[in-house]
């Protein structure tokens, strides 16, 4: 497989301004949407309103505040993290340091996320096709040819970042994503596309790791692409295919801590796919290893194309989030 050039994208803003607080528990909660509990401190910008359920004690916020009395219903948290409801509800499992973003205000908040497109693609946040409340980021783009349409996201790489302090240089990341019209099967197509990386530098230069699909198979790929000289990839391919027209719950394991190597987990649907488990140290065996994990400053989520895609020109994005610890797909 030949890769394409690295793609292009901007390192973000600072992070975002916290949401409005909702009433009902009298504690302010640790970063989130509104729940079973009440509604606590949302987090990120302000987003649609998400009814807290009435009579819940408040858990004790993650500023030092007392756990809150039962109360009534609680006015909705106007958090744009996470899903809504006591469904899916759960907070930011370590507020400040992380993200999540279910686009519930409508817009890409520029504190967070920088957009990067080629060509006639576009990246917008529209209703009507969400997994979950009422807006998702919708990534247009043309079949047929090599495009990269990405939202990437550098507030939680700041200081340290989405890592907690005994594992610097490592983060989980999770998005709902949606492809359509159709993910082609072909006997000789090469579709190597990816959909959510790490982005960093390492000892010689710019490199990108993570996971995508490798064509003809409609197949995940877990890959690194080392942007330098010598270039190197490499990825085993999924058992699982990739379904068009139905939301998927990806998550993603990257993991520099260790100088020395990269490792990437990844899991569908809350199911690990151990076939994609890589270790970069091993990749071209001990005498040619991969490369040296980068340093990560940005992870992005979208398309990027290294070869055109004949019947695939729709992305959606939902209920992204960044953290230190492991997230799953029901929060």
């Amino acid at each position: 497989m030949s890769a394409g050039g690295a793609p292009g994208s901007t390192a973000g803003a600072p992070n975002g301004s916290s949401g409005a607080t909702s009433s009902g528990a009298s504690g302010a909660g640790v970063s989130g949407v509104g729940g079973t509990a009440g509604g606590g401190a949302g987090a990120g910008t302000a987003g649609a309103a998400n009814a807290g359920a009435a009579g819940s004690v408040g858990a004790a916020g993650s500023s030092g505040g007392a756990a809150g009395s039962a109360g009534s219903a609680g006015a909705a948290s106007a958090g744009s993290s996470g899903m809504n409801g006591a469904a899916g509800g759960g907070a930011c499992l370590n507020s400040g340091t992380e993200l999540c973003d279910g686009f519930e205000g409508g817009r890409l908040d520029p504190a967070r996320w920088v957009a990067s497109k080629s060509g006639t693609s576009s990246v917008a946040v529209e209703s009507g096709l969400a997994h979950s409340g009422q807006y998702a980021v919708h990534l247009k783009f043309e079949a047929g040819k090599q495009s990269t349409v990405t939202i990437a996201e550098s507030a939680t790489f700041g200081g340290a970042g989405p890592s907690v302090p005994e594992t610097p240089n490592r983060f989980y990341s999770r998005m709902w994503a949606y492809f359509g019209p159709d993910i082609p099967k072909a006997p000789t197509g090469d579709f190597h596309t990816g959909f959510m990386v790490g982005s960093g530098k390492n000892d010689k230069g710019d490199c990108t790791v993570g996971m995508g699909m490798i064509g003809s198979d409609q197949q995940y790929l877990g890959y690194s692409i080392f942007f330098g000289n010598p270039k190197y990839e490499f990825g085993p391919w999924s058992n699982p295919r990739i379904k068009p027209k139905e939301w998927l719950c990806i998550e993603l394991l990257e993991d520099g801590s260790d100088p020395k190597t990269e490792v990437r987990k990844v899991w569908l649907n809350d199911t690990e796919m151990k076939e994609l488990e890589s270790d970069s140290a091993k990749a071209g065996g001990s005498a040619n290893p991969n490369h040296l994990p980068p340093a990560f400053d940005k992870v992005i989520f979208g398309v990027i194309e290294y070869h055109p895609i004949p019947t695939l020109s729709d992305m959606w994005i939902d209920d992204v989030r960044v953290s230190a610890q492991k997230i799953g797909c029901a929060n």
